[in-house]
């Protein structure tokens, strides 16, 4: 019920539409403005925030110049004439779409709850289309819920396949093992001189 009054929000400023990146151009130049709102809203929660480093930028960009023309990686925005309000970044197999990605412009259009906005417009485009299963990624967000999702148990695993990936693998055991124990995870990173995240 929420959502035609969002999209009647959005749609008072001139331009207001909705679009799927069509060509690897648009979609880059999507992923640029993601980038910018995903890094400002998390400067503004004291957050680090990597997925504009690099690497990270460059597996991304790979991913729209490889999925964007057939379809397989989807970058859809919400868009004005005084930019873009919000984006999503996600892939889809089959009947299943997988969100990785969402950002909006801010506090100053909470009033039409862009990022809501965006995912909704998103899955009931590629619904038209024959997706029939959305996953939105990790997390136990309200929003997720608002859109009746289930949530689904997740399991992370670390299998070293040589004896230089032991160290790594042994590493990663402990770090789960620590994250059962929020007290003792708290003294063991300030005792390596990181703070709790």
């Amino acid at each position: 019920m929420q959502m035609p009054r969002c999209w009647r929000v959005f749609g008072r400023h001139a331009g207001a539409r909705f679009e799927i990146a069509t060509d690897v151009t648009r979609a880059h130049e999507l992923l640029d403005v993601m980038d910018a709102q995903q890094q400002a809203r998390m400067r503004k929660l004291g957050s680090r925030f990597v997925l504009n480093d690099d690497t990270h930028a460059r597996f991304y960009r790979e991913v729209a110049r490889q999925g964007v023309a057939d379809g397989y990686a989807v970058v859809s925005a919400l868009v004005c004439d005084e930019g873009v309000v919000a984006t999503t970044l996600g892939v889809r197999h089959g009947a299943t779409y997988f969100l990785l990605r969402i950002s909006h412009a801010g506090d100053a259009w909470s009033s039409c709850s862009p990022g809501l906005l965006v995912t909704e417009r998103t899955m009931a485009a590629l619904h038209a289309q024959g997706v029939r299963r959305f996953d939105l990624s990790i997390g136990n967000q309200d929003y997720k819920r608002r859109f009746g999702a289930e949530p689904v148990p997740l399991t992370d695993v670390s299998v070293a396949l040589s004896w230089r990936g032991a160290p790594y693998a042994w590493r990663d055991h402990a770090a789960q093992g620590l994250r059962r124990h929020p007290r003792l995870a708290a003294v063991a990173a300030r005792a390596i001189g990181k703070g709790t995240r």
